[in-house]
């Protein structure tokens, strides 16, 4: 879907393409005015339309500025083909989820593009049971946005219907999931970095809802702009570190822009690293219920896993990378809890997706069952050191790629599921081919540093 820009230009010269439009299970996405524009847009939308037949679409967004057009043009589209739009306005995305399944929606849209910079926007689909549009949806989407829409009968226009308050929909079902069971004697003070978007609605009312006070910082979700680096890397989040420190605070969380990944400081403002949401949740999970149900997570993520499914006795799977395939592990293991080391929680019982909101609700009963402060808690599990960096691939093909990894490694367990991993003792190194770049990426994790940097660097020889 690349288009050409539009500039003046001397006879015969080149005209470079832009770049084209990104579109996986997640949705579409890229920069606006570039690969996300309204006729790159409108055959997805249409075709979307087509699939889910009658009723009705709820349609939420983050806090972009290019949501201001976006918003009223796919609302027109949705409402063009007959759909009754359900506005929920700022809404996280696990929130739009949730939503089409409390409220029998025939599916369900969030204007978002996530951790992408403010440039870009997209669309995220959702389907009647609130989960992303499968593989097999995916293909029937692009099928229909690729043939053109056929005249029929004058259809029915949709209506429009303003949800109140649908954040607290989301805020009863974490409720209801992990009741609060007691106050606190003490109440904790966190501080939550909103990003200026979709955290702000939420995160505080959950907080305050299992005993904690809250600052916020970051909460301007009229600004339109974020205030530092979207994606919430321990090196985006100097400000939260700082406010921790300052007030005194037993935690910091900071959300993404569509409120679907967290990650943590600790009381002494260090920033845990979003590897440990998922861990850290993972054992406040288990601490909190007798039954032993698996942990399933991506091949990346962090073996503190293990750690932690041994100390509780339950087994962990792991899937290929990405959200799709960490839920179809979750349902074909009957898991209660997974997720992706990006500190991406995924709870069944909140909703089928990475959650920040069920996240913090995990944290801060975890924090309250096992007494003690964030620093100490994340201390008792093992932690290692993780790397993860991208080589181009420069005209070698990816299997010659896998091949020499192999053989460089010889004598290790490989795991083939997506690219392949490399399992040693007491370490491994994930390389893969890149779903939308010409790169080969490689993720390592080690007990130090040094082993972690060998890791890589024999990896990359394999490359390069």
């Amino acid at each position: 879907m690349a288009r050409k820009a539009s500039s003046s230009r001397k006879p015969g010269a080149k005209q470079a393409a832009l770049p084209s439009l990104i579109v996986t299970i997640s949705g579409i996405r890229g920069i606006t005015g570039e690969a996300f524009t309204p006729e790159a847009v409108l055959p997805y939308l249409s075709a979307f339309s087509r699939m889910c037949g009658k009723g009705k679409v709820v349609l939420g967004h983050d806090a972009r500025a290019s949501s201001r057009w976006i918003l009223p043009f796919v609302e027109s589209v949705l409402r063009y083909h007959g759909l009754d739009v359900l506005f929920a306005g700022l809404i996280a995305t696990p929130t739009t989820g949730l939503l089409v399944r409390r409220l029998r929606a025939s599916g369900g849209i969030c204007v978002t593009a996530s951790h992408n910079p403010m440039e870009y926007n997209g669309l995220k689909f959702f389907h009647r049971a609130g989960e992303f549009i499968t593989a097999e949806m995916l293909a029937e989407l692009k099928r229909l946005a690729a043939e053109p829409e056929l005249p029929g009968r004058k259809r029915r226009v949709g209506s429009r219907t303003v949800l109140e308050d649908p954040a607290s929909h989301h805020l009863t079902t974490v409720l209801k999931a992990f009741p609060p069971r007691r106050k606190p004697a003490k109440r904790p003070l966190v501080v939550i970095d909103c990003c200026n978007s979709t955290g702000a609605v939420l995160a505080p009312r959950v907080a305050e809802a299992y005993g904690a006070r809250v600052e916020t910082i970051f909460d301007d979700t009229e600004k339109l702009a974020f205030p530092r680096v979207a994606e919430p890397l321990a090196k985006n989040l100097g400000a939260l570190r700082r406010a921790v420190k300052k007030s005194g605070a037993a935690a910091g969380f900071a959300i993404d822009p569509d409120g679907d990944r967290l990650a943590l400081i600790d009381e002494k403002g260090r920033a845990l690293g979003e590897e440990r949401t998922l861990v850290l949740a993972a054992d406040a999970y288990y601490t909190l219920h007798r039954g032993r149900p698996p942990l399933v997570v991506n091949l990346s993520s962090t073996r503190a896993n293990e750690d932690v499914a041994a100390k509780h006795g339950a087994k962990v799977f792991r899937t290929a990378i990405g959200e799709a395939n960490v839920l179809a592990g979750i349902k074909a293991h009957r898991a209660k809890i997974g997720g992706e080391g990006n500190g991406g929680v995924i709870v069944p019982a909140v909703q089928p997706g990475r959650d920040a909101a069920a996240a913090i609700a995990l944290i801060l009963l975890g924090l309250r069952e096992r007494g003690g402060t964030l620093s100490e808690w994340n201390s008792s599990i093992p932690d290692y050191e993780m790397r993860k960096t991208a080589v181009p691939l420069d005209g070698l093909s990816v299997a010659d790629v896998l091949t020499n990894m192999r053989k460089a490694f010889h004598g290790a367990t490989f795991d083939r599921t997506d690219g392949l991993k490399v399992i040693l003792p007491e370490s491994w190194v994930h390389v893969r081919a890149s779903n939308t770049e010409p790169i080969v990426r490689i993720m390592a994790e080690a007990p130090t540093a040094t082993g972690v940097d060998e890791l890589i660097r024999v990896a990359r020889a394999q490359i390069e």
